[in-house]
């Protein structure tokens, strides 16, 4: 009877350890849909080739090239969790709902542990934030507003956002470190 219990209690051990490399390995699969967010860098895991002159054309236009990367669907990017962040800015015409996994369990699945990162927009403006700042706030990977995707043209692909956690007014200040059109993240 003792036996049985051992190896019922050992087997659940061995699940419970299991499950989030499986989660782990899930979120790096290669991406069934359009890539929406490529992640670079010093990063431990990867997903998709190095750079290639002739196949990442967007890339080469930016002036960026990696060794090593991950790419993210939509639905890689859910796997890893979609949390809320009510955003209420004066400038704003209404306050905003931005879905999407939080920037630290991004990071976390790529195996970063960054010193800073630098998110580039479409348009080519890029946030820089150092750890100081990733820490200070509660970044979100947008992927919706008010439970909409965001498009190109709209803000989209992806808007990356934090919620203050000292409950003060947002600012201009904020709003200039939301880079929203945001595809690419390059970790230092």
């Amino acid at each position: 009877m003792i036996t049985i219990w051992r190896t019922i209690l050992f087997l659940l051990v061995g699940v419970a350890i299991a499950l989030p490399l499986n989660w782990r390995a899930m979120a790096l699969d290669k991406p069934a849909g359009p890539v929406v967010l490529t992640i670079t860098g010093a990063i431990g895991e990867t997903n998709r080739p190095p750079f290639d002159d002739f196949e990442d054309g967007f890339f080469k236009f930016h002036e960026r090239r990696f060794d090593k990367a991950v790419a993210f669907d939509l639905a890689m990017l859910e796997a890893l969790g979609l949390h809320e962040v009510s955003i209420s800015y004066a400038e704003w015409p209404r306050p905003f709902r931005f879905e999407g996994p939080w920037l630290k369990d991004v990071l976390a699945a790529v195996g970063a542990k960054p010193t800073s990162v630098s998110i580039l927009a479409l348009d080519g403006f890029a946030s820089e934030l150092k750890a100081v700042d990733l820490d200070a706030y509660d970044w979100i990977v947008a992927l919706k507003r008010d439970g909409r995707y965001l498009d190109i043209g709209q803000r989209g692909p992806l808007w990356i956002v934090y919620a203050r956690r000292d409950g003060k007014a947002y600012t201009a200040e904020d709003e200039q470190r939301w880079p929203w059109a945001s595809f690419l993240i390059e970790v230092k």
